[in-house]
């Protein structure tokens, strides 16, 4: 079995691709297996990713091309003893795999957070905005959604916030410091501004009343 999946979400941001995969076969030590999860259309992005030897492509309809929606159809399709919640704007640097599943031996937890050396609040070590996650905990699924790590409710944000405080609500949650997986993030200064983080922007309302109607399921 593979040690982890890694479900990668992507959409038209092909030049992504292949320094994003390059980072993960050198910083990863554990078996892995990348998955892209793609939108019906981008064609561009969806032959970056069929390029790449070894990985796998998953296609889904323009109304599934959400963050949550593919996420949670990558977990439901393979097996991997682990799942890495990736997105296509980050860099993995090397001992990141192992740092993390040395904080789940310590603590026992079964969503580990790891440092996106951006984010003040991750840096801190009192969120995540991408975690790696025990595929037993795929079963709890979201506060009311057995079998569904993410609320699909959300177009894109939020959906890290309510993942990792219904983990909190759970006792399941641990932060691995060390474990360094960069999100190269415009807000950070680490990339540029672009069409799929505008898309997010005019998400973000509608998102965010969303969250305001689900935040006491876990509080």
């Amino acid at each position: 079995m593979v040690d982890i999946d890694i479900l990668v979400p992507v959409l038209s941001r092909p030049a992504n691709v292949k320094p994003l995969v390059d980072s993960i076969h050198a910083a990863t030590t554990m078996t892995h297996r990348i998955i892209f999860l793609t939108t019906h259309g981008d064609d561009t992005e969806i032959a970056a990713c069929v390029a790449i030897k070894g990985a796998e492509v998953i296609t889904t309809l323009p109304e599934e091309n959400s963050y949550a929606k593919k996420i949670n159809l990558g977990a439901s399709l393979f097996d991997g003893t682990w799942l890495f919640l990736g997105a296509d704007d980050l860099h993995f640097h090397k001992g990141w795999d192992h740092e993390a599943i040395a904080e789940h031996e310590r603590t026992g937890k079964l969503v580990i957070g790891t440092n996106d050396l951006g984010n003040p609040t991750v840096v801190q070590g009192k969120h995540a905005t991408h975690s790696l996650v025990h595929r037993d905990y795929l079963a709890l699924g979201t506060i009311d959604e057995p079998g569904k790590l993410l609320h699909e409710g959300y177009c894109h944000n939020f959906t890290d916030t309510e993942f990792c405080g219904t983990a909190k609500h759970r006792d399941q949650f641990a932060f691995a410091f060390a474990s360094h997986v960069e999100h190269r993030h415009w807000l950070w200064g680490k990339g540029k501004d672009d069409p799929t983080y505008e898309l997010g922007r005019v998400q973000y309302r509608a998102d965010s009343r969303t969250f305001a109607k689900r935040r006491r399921l876990w509080r």
